[in-house]
């Protein structure tokens, strides 16, 4: 849990600590450019912005991973769009983690404002949430704000000349962070389907061009891109937090058909085609409250169900992923990074290793005998809306760009740390329970007392060291 700024001098004395001098950690390295930190830009989706608990808010996004590269790095006015709390939209908050399904609840009816809209210059961090690789050469912040990347991008592009490419060159870089892509398969992951992917010759154009811009505009800058993460769909919260068939509510239990076995909700299994669900599939958190009201329950049982008015009324295709969908989506992820890891290759730019990270969530790991794991709203590294990070989760990602830059520019910058989440918070809910790795802001008073019954946390395995040393000072744990 962070510490909030509560006051104008507070809020201004964060915004102090990026106003030194940045260090210029330029080596003899074999990377394009300079690790030159004076002017840092950051170009990406809701991942680079900071965006957690299904919002964009001040609190969190100076957690972003570009924020925290800048301080580690000591970059100059480092700026971002930052939003007043509740945020843009509202923070998703726990109310009740007993009932099934959990009651997770916006924490506000109203919107944040913006904090710093009328600064002159664009901003340094101009990662737009919901963006593809596309939209980085395309929007401008001008178009009607009837999508998630357009509506973000009135915000932060605020037509001030330009793409998010031409704003960042504008500031004349010596430093640029690049992460994108997730949007391309995750728009196939919450639609439930692949049609939803960004074909793959449109990605490799895209993102080769969006490199090519890169560096004809700023050609001393050094540059570090990230790969996606490559694991199974079944792993992240958003896809893998609900069950494919009937569970008893008081048990928690699969509901067994005459045949002993689940039985698995009806649903559109792509084309039209009804039926139920095969083993394997998957359904998103994004339809919970529909099986709530009884879509998805075989229309034999109605009988059993009087109280549920939707009864026999099959999921639609938006709402689950098959294992055939899941298959062709995780193929594509893979495609995505051969796309990633060729250009950076053809131009010297150092790839973070962000697929690796999520394995080793994945599996659980340990930070200095803090387990953190990808369980849903336990596990410390994904946030209420099941996809994206919290202010830990970032941090780490934000190392591993740290790292590649490290090894691809010879330079000592240090790792971030995460102590600063567990420690001066003996009020805090986390430290309270002593379940304080494992909960992400924010938290009801209704819900902790449930979570003290509720929750344990699971001890994964200690992260193993790194195979070869790295040039960097880590104070991670």
């Amino acid at each position: 849990m962070i510490r909030t700024l509560k006051s104008g001098k507070l809020f201004a004395a964060l915004l102090a600590l990026t106003s030194l001098v940045a260090p210029a950690f330029a080596q003899t390295s074999t990377s394009r450019g300079r690790a030159d930190f004076s002017r840092f830009v950051a170009l990406g989706d809701s991942f680079g912005a900071g965006l957690t608990n299904g919002s964009l808010v001040f609190t969190h996004q100076q957690y972003s991973p570009p924020a925290v590269i800048a301080r580690q790095a000591g970059a100059i006015d480092f700026q971002q769009p930052l939003v007043s709390d509740p945020g843009i939209g509202p923070e998703l908050q726990v109310t009740d983690i007993l009932s099934f399904p959990p009651r997770i609840v916006p924490k506000s009816a109203s919107n944040g404002s913006p904090l710093n809209l009328n600064l002159p210059r664009p901003y340094n961090n101009l990662s737009i949430p919901g963006a593809r690789v596309n939209d980085l050469l395309t929007l401008t912040g001008k178009e009607p704000a009837n999508s998630t990347p357009r509506l973000f991008g009135q915000f932060i592009l605020r037509g001030l000349g330009g793409t998010a490419i031409d704003q960042a060159l504008a500031l004349n870089p010596t430093f640029i962070y690049l992460w994108i892509g997730g949007n391309d398969a995750l728009g196939a992951v919450l639609s439930g389907t692949p049609a939803a992917l960004t074909p793959l010759a449109d990605f490799t154009r895209d993102y080769n061009l969006v490199l090519d811009k890169l560096t004809a505009g700023a050609p001393n800058a050094g540059i570090v891109v990230g790969n996606l993460p490559a694991i199974p769909i079944a792993t992240v919260p958003v896809a893998g937090s609900v069950a494919p068939f009937l569970v008893n509510p008081a048990t928690r239990m699969p509901v067994l058909g005459p045949d002993g076995k689940p039985i698995y909700y009806i649903a559109d299994l792509g084309g039209g085609t009804f039926g139920q669900l095969p083993v394997g599939s998957l359904v998103l958190l994004s339809a919970a409250t529909k099986l709530g009201s009884g879509f998805g329950i075989p229309s034999a049982l109605k009988g059993l169900f009087p109280s549920l008015p939707d009864v026999g009324k099959p999921l639609s295709d938006n709402d689950v992923l098959t294992p055939a969908e899941q298959a062709a989506i995780e193929a594509r992820v893979g495609e995505y990074n051969n796309v990633i890891t060729a250009a950076a290759s053809a131009r010297n730019i150092p790839v973070a290793d962000v697929s690796g990270l999520f394995k080793r969530i994945q599996a659980g790991a340990s930070y200095g005998g803090i387990p953190i794991n990808g369980s849903y709203l336990t596990g410390g590294f994904y946030s209420y809306d099941g996809f994206h990070l919290t202010d830990i989760g970032y941090t780490l990602f934000a190392n591993e760009f740290i790292r590649a830059i490290n090894r691809g520019y010879k330079t000592r910058i240090p790792a971030a740390s995460i102590a600063e989440f567990f420690a001066n918070n003996a009020s805090d809910v986390n430290a309270s329970l002593e379940i304080y790795p494992t909960i992400p802001l924010s938290i009801s008073a209704e819900a902790v007392e449930q979570i003290r019954i509720f929750a344990s946390p699971v001890r994964g395995a200690e992260v193993a060291p790194e195979a070869e040393p790295e040039p960097v000072t880590s104070n991670e744990q």
